[in-house]
């Protein structure tokens, strides 16, 4: 084995343990990985100077001091960046899985219907997403296709660059909260990321401007953004923790929270779950009292 093999091993067997030299040794000799001691301490030496590994002497029972060994922060950041990697490779091969299976059981397809279900030919519907990526894409294609009279609105950032040349494709520069467009003009909103709990009913007021009467709104999350796992996760759940955990903080807000500030100003609110995906859509919204006529925003586009 090379020298950096012999590391990983070292790193993914003691991580969150302490260790010395001679314990290591065995325990490398248990998993099947064979090294001379004199080499496995020349590794752990160079591997303290690297910052992979932390050490400090401790007084032995049996005889004289002894080295302990425990995983730095360099060791973790390593760690770190090979399960990724991995986790960058996994999930790769399982979107193309998810992109092969026959249309009726396809997670994109069964997603569109949902959104489109009841939705007018003709309707104008706003998507709202802070970043882009293959699968934003392949969603805002399938609603496309599915109702290519449709018009689409893409409210995004600024800084963003969405290079989607679609018909009846509209890019606006945005924010959940500040929509360009003019008074109960949407029949569908869909929601790819969700505010922080903080600033939903901010953001929610915004997308009750946009949207008509009779409009939905339709919120779609990894289900791991909005719901802890308390019992063993498959592999599928255990990448999108991994992917989104990262965007959990103090801040977090669970579906049930989400599902209340809906109740609020729609009369139906129902979740579903596909695959990996919650999506949760409103509709039936509560008209205000105040809400007795349409105002035209003054940087609306009509």
């Amino acid at each position: 084995m090379r020298t950096d093999d012999y590391k990983i091993a070292i790193l993914k067997i003691f991580k969150g343990k302490e260790f010395h030299g001679y314990e290591a040794h065995k325990r490398l000799a248990s998993e099947d990985i064979e090294i001379e001691i004199s080499r496995l301490y020349r590794i752990l030496n160079e591997m303290l100077r690297e910052g992979l590994l932390e050490g400090q002497w401790a007084r032995s029972q049996l005889g004289p001091k002894m080295r302990v060994y425990r995983v730095g922060k360099k060791g973790e950041e390593e760690l770190s960046r090979i399960l990724n990697e991995a986790i960058e490779t996994v999930h790769y091969f399982y979107s193309e899985y998810l992109r092969g299976l026959p249309s009726e059981v396809n997670a994109f397809n069964i997603i569109c219907s949902l959104l489109l279900r009841d939705l007018n030919e003709k309707a104008n519907f706003i998507y709202i997403n802070a970043q882009f990526s293959t699968p934003h894409e392949r969603l805002i294609r399938g609603l496309h296709s599915e109702i290519p009279e449709a018009k689409i609105y893409l409210v995004k950032p600024s800084s963003l660059i969405v290079d989607l040349k679609l018909d009846n494709l509209v890019l606006l520069d945005g924010l959940p909260r500040s929509i360009p467009l003019r008074d109960s003009y949407a029949d569908l909103i869909v929601v790819t990321d969700i505010p922080k709990q903080r600033s939903l009913e901010t953001a929610l007021s915004e997308w009750c401007r946009v949207l008509k009467q009779d409009g939905k709104l339709a919120l779609i999350v990894p289900t791991v953004n909005v719901k802890k796992y308390e019992d063993p996760m498959d592999i599928g759940d255990f990448l999108e923790k991994y992917e989104h955990e990262a965007n959990r903080n103090d801040d977090y807000i669970n579906e049930t929270l989400i599902e209340r500030t809906l109740k609020k100003v729609f009369r139906k609110v129902e979740e579903k779950q596909v695959i990996h995906i919650t999506i949760i859509q409103a509709s039936e919204k509560i008209l205000k009292k105040s809400e007795s006529a349409v105002n035209q925003s003054p940087n609306s586009v009509p």
